[in-house]
């Protein structure tokens, strides 16, 4: 089987709202997010939507993508005709933000399989009272996909960040890569130079060099700073591909509480960086749960010694 070659088809894309629509033959359905397949209540069409906020079950409208969602099971998918490019893994860190997700996958989905991805989506969730840690969910996520996928890229990617353009190619490369670089809300323009925040790909072993993000940092804001410290001091590289093509529409959400001692660590990024990520986050797992469209875990931790 030959090398998958993306040619020259790619473009800019129309965002969609949520809901999964495709078609065999006559017949159409929707696939909801959670896997749920029933029959439309309403009549198809091929109009895209620009309206990202809501997530209406009446609204059933999709690209010409649909027929590559055909054949996913647990989020995983890959071309049938030739030997992917790359086997990415997607870790979305989640939690409270159900059309968010929704949304997401629907926009998603077809930039991967239009770029001839073999993926795998992976969802998770915290499931216990503590403040957000978004930190350590996406080491869990890491940590648990390599049980379930053999992947050579891993990108970790909010839940909240929409791509524009499929010709901002989701890989990996030599270097940590920063892909959200153009965001809607920031004017589309980089806000700081060591800014990796959003959508963020790395080769498994880099990744693992870094010893992963900090364990540290509850609620809004920080753990994607001490990243970068992480990525800078290991002797990596920041790179991006350009504004033009990875811009990104940010979902209108609700902020999370700043966590007010972010910035006593990252005054000690450095410092903490060995002791202080992938080899020893503490999580239990509560639930796996496979459905169409990326497989969840359920997780919790416990803060009580912060």
């Amino acid at each position: 089987m030959d090398e998958c070659k993306i040619g020259d088809k790619l473009r800019n894309i129309a965002l969609e709202n949520c809901n999964m629509g495709y078609c065999s033959n006559l017949d159409c359905k929707i696939a909801s997010c959670s896997g749920e397949i029933r029959s439309p209540s309403v009549t198809y069409t091929n109009q895209s939507k620009h309206n990202i906020t809501e997530c209406e079950e009446t609204d059933i409208s999709f690209s010409g993508h649909h027929h590559a969602l055909l054949g996913q099971f647990g989020g995983h998918w890959k071309p049938s005709h030739c030997q992917p490019l790359r086997r990415i893994a997607i870790i979305i860190p989640f939690r409270d933000r159900h059309e968010n997700l929704c949304v997401l996958l629907k926009n998603l989905i077809p930039v991967l399989t239009a770029q001839l991805n073999e993926f795998r989506i992976f969802v998770v969730e915290q499931v216990d009272e503590s403040s957000f840690n978004k930190g350590r969910l996406m080491n869990i996520g890491f940590l648990e996909a390599t049980k379930m996928f053999n992947f050579d890229c891993v990108i970790f990617h909010d839940v909240d960040l929409l791509p524009e353009n499929d010709q901002n190619i989701y890989q990996c490369t030599d270097q940590p890569r920063h892909l959200s670089v153009a965001v809607d809300t920031h004017n589309y323009k980089l806000m700081y130079q060591y800014l990796v925040g959003g959508v963020l790909a790395f080769r498994p072993r880099d990744f693992r060099h870094v010893n992963g993000y900090s364990n540290e940092f509850w609620g809004w804001g920080g753990e994607d700073d001490d990243m970068a410290v992480r990525i800078v001091y290991s002797g990596l590289k920041i790179t991006r591909p350009s504004a033009e093509t990875a811009r990104y529409t940010m979902a209108n959400h609700t902020r999370s509480k700043k966590w007010a001692k972010r910035y006593i660590l990252l005054r000690k990024s450095k410092e903490r960086m060995r002791t202080d990520g992938l080899r020893n986050v503490p999580y239990h797992i509560v639930s796996v749960h496979l459905y169409t469209f990326y497989t969840k875990f359920e997780v919790l931790f416990n803060r009580s010694k912060y």
